[in-house]
């Protein structure tokens, strides 16, 4: 029986954004700003726009920048604060479930711009999220559909969508992870370490072959350098 009750989003936003720089040298990348508008509220937005009821954010890098925008634009917000130790995407996805009681929620990466596709794409992930067989639910897309993405592929799928990772020898067509996924908690909340890898739960569902994903045809753009941000900006 599939879970659809997913109400419950987590953006994760405590990263450096180094590869921003000097754009971010005082400024968080979720602040830094696209079209006149920080990256932070495009997700926001997209997951009100989806029907999802409680955000959560995480901070870290100049936190306080963060936590007063969204005080100041979305006091509802829950923070989830990482600014005494940074815990990385897995770590910091262990530490905001202690925030909410959802079983199952979905995580978004603030530096991710979907323009006009990304409630759809959560709802698509929304509607295909079954608990009983998949403990994480990707977003992916091919090459050509993701723009500011530098690397090679992530990963490749099966016929009834499982995913396992790409290497550069395989024939099969490889994926990009589109930086939206659905979880199952109990994964987390189990793993023996407060700081790690989101990439090493994902390894876990690889070998349980519980790792599936949604391969979507629409372009993205991952916003991760100064380049990308005055190219989206002109």
């Amino acid at each position: 029986m599939k879970n659809n009750n997913i109400d419950t989003a987590l953006v994760l936003a405590a990263g450096f954004g180094r590869r921003m720089l000097p754009l971010t040298k005082n400024k968080p990348k979720p602040l830094i700003e696209v079209n006149n508008r920080a990256l932070i509220d495009y997700c926001i937005n997209s997951l009100k726009k989806s029907g999802i009821k409680k955000i959560i954010v995480n901070v870290h890098y100049q936190s306080e920048q963060i936590i007063h925008y969204l005080k100041k634009n979305n006091p509802e917000i829950t923070i989830s604060n990482e600014s005494k130790k940074l815990l990385d995407t897995g770590g910091g996805i262990k530490k905001a479930l202690s925030l909410v009681i959802a079983k199952n929620i979905l995580v978004m990466n603030s530096d991710v711009l979907w323009n006009n596709y990304a409630s759809r794409s959560i709802n698509s992930l929304i509607a295909k999220f079954d608990d009983k067989n998949m403990d994480s639910l990707l977003l992916t897309t091919k090459l050509e559909n993701a723009d500011g993405y530098s690397g090679k592929g992530d990963f490749t799928k099966d016929s009834k969508n499982l995913l396992k990772r790409y290497s550069h020898d395989q024939l099969t067509e490889p994926l990009v992870y589109c930086g939206m996924q659905i979880i199952n908690r109990k994964q987390y909340e189990k793993y023996n370490s407060d700081v790690f890898s989101a990439n090493k739960i994902w390894d876990q569902n690889i070998a349980k072959k519980r790792l599936f994903t949604v391969v979507t045809t629409k372009k993205f753009n991952h916003v991760g350098t100064k380049d990308s941000v005055v190219r989206l900006n002109k």
